[in-house]
């Protein structure tokens, strides 16, 4: 059994998931210059890799363990599974970069709403399974293999990412779950340096609309 704190790791996840192509969404449709657009394909191919990691581990690793320690759940793991499957076409189009950014910006706006309402769902049906049944050995693990994936020279960006999408008490709870070296990383280094990256990929956007439930979109 674990509690909130231990899973604020997989949470702030969410946030960033919750945020992020709502960002985008608005920010690609009229990218300013070839400089501007390129930023713009990189956030983007980032955010969906993580993505991609992130349901890959759910259906591979996490859901089957659950099935296994509660199989009276199992409709509502499969359901969670299959909504993987609906959303990677949208998670594909995102991807095409045959496809200029403008003209993806309603495939982002499908995702960003699809994909809050499947965190929504998986929210309320997977993570209190979660609370129940994980332990905290396997938080720590599954979080060291999500650092090994994403890959060292990626993770003050992710980091930031993800940062950017809390208030302030989560990224309070968040960061008391990291090494005192990550603290001080990510308080001198990797958020003035992602606060400069958010104003080259958001700037002439109303940051303060972009809330992570909402995004900026209607």
């Amino acid at each position: 059994m674990i509690n909130n704190e231990e899973l604020s790791g997989f949470l702030a996840m969410h946030q960033g998931f919750r945020a992020e192509f709502g960002r985008l969404a608005v920010a690609c449709r009229a990218p300013r210059d070839a400089a501007h657009e390129a930023l713009l394909e990189e956030q983007l191919a980032l955010v969906l890799e993580v993505l991609h990691l992130h349901h890959t581990h759910e259906d591979v690793h996490l859901w089957p363990y659950l099935l296994e320690r509660s199989p009276e759940s199992a409709w509502d793991l499969d359901t969670l599974e299959l909504e993987h499957e609906i959303l990677a076409p949208l998670i594909d189009a995102a991807h095409d970069t045959s496809v200029p950014l403008s003209g993806r910006v309603a495939v982002l706006e499908r995702l960003h709403r699809a994909l809050n309402d499947h965190l929504d769902h998986e929210e309320r049906v997977g993570v209190p399974l979660m609370l129940v049944h994980m332990t905290p050995e396997m938080v720590r693990s599954d979080a060291r293999k999500a650092e090994s994936e994403i890959g060292r020279k990626r993770m003050p960006v992710v980091f930031g990412w993800l940062a950017s999408c809390l208030d302030d008490a989560q990224l309070a709870l968040a960061l008391r779950q990291q090494p005192g070296l990550v603290r001080t990383l990510f308080r001198w280094f990797w958020w003035p340096s992602y606060e400069r990256r958010m104003r080259q990929l958001y700037a002439g956007t109303d940051l303060g609309r972009l809330t992570p439930r909402e995004g900026v979109l209607p």
